[in-house]
């Protein structure tokens, strides 16, 4: 059985701009013959054709004439295009989309986790007992977490680095007047620093919704 297509169905000529048309939008008839390589005098023939069949709309732009689908017509090239992509191949929108979803989630700082933290806050503990100041760089590396991101974390749990100078150099480090602290945090489980964490944020939102409360434009 012969397929199908859209010069067996319209004609050779008139299939040809009709899909120019489909795929390129409104054209002039300089265009269209650029478009589809064939000649002047073939696109007026098949332009013919389709305006006798209603199946293409003709504007005026000055003295310029720009031939179109109809709308109808437009529906139906809309339409086969559709019905010719691959089911299983995405669309631009779609691979536009998923790669949006992928940059958002490698620019989307990676969850706290409670085990690093809490191993972190054991070498602490662990240094403090021999009278030594660890880095925030060591402390990271021993719980597994980001500097950045474990000093946030403490700085929540009112745990600060200081800068110190070491002979030529000065670095931060966690000092051990924070000793008591850590032992109380280490002594928690990782539920337990989850909780308090969540307090610790929600007191410091509400705070700052009591501050906001207290001033207002008729102060």
């Amino acid at each position: 059985m012969n397929e199908m297509t859209v010069e067996s169905i319209f004609g050779t000529n008139a299939g040809i701009v009709w899909q120019a048309l489909s795929k390129n939008g409104p054209n002039n008839i300089a265009d269209l013959a650029k478009l589809t390589s064939l000649s002047r005098e073939d696109v007026l023939g098949a332009l013919g054709w389709l305006g006798r069949e209603n199946k293409i709309a003709l504007k005026r732009r000055g003295r310029a004439m720009i031939f179109s689908l109809s709308e109808w017509e437009s529906h139906m090239a809309a339409t086969t295009s559709a019905d010719a992509m691959p089911k299983n191949q995405p669309s631009s929108q779609s691979r536009r989309t998923a790669r949006r979803k992928a940059g958002a989630a490698k620019a989307k700082p990676a969850a706290l986790s409670m085990v690093a933290l809490k191993k972190a806050l054991e070498f602490i503990q662990s240094e403090f007992d021999a009278s030594r100041e660890p880095t925030p760089d060591q402390a990271s590396k021993a719980g597994g977490m980001g500097s950045r991101q474990l000093g946030k974390a403490l700085s929540k749990l009112d745990i600060k680095s200081e800068s110190v100078r070491r002979g030529s150099k000065s670095l931060r480090v966690y000092p051990l007047a924070h000793k008591s602290r850590v032992w109380e945090l280490a002594a928690l489980d990782e539920d337990g620093l989850q909780r308090l964490i969540g307090a610790k944020k929600s007191a410091a939102q509400n705070e700052q919704k009591s501050d906001s409360e207290e001033y207002t434009v008729f102060d």
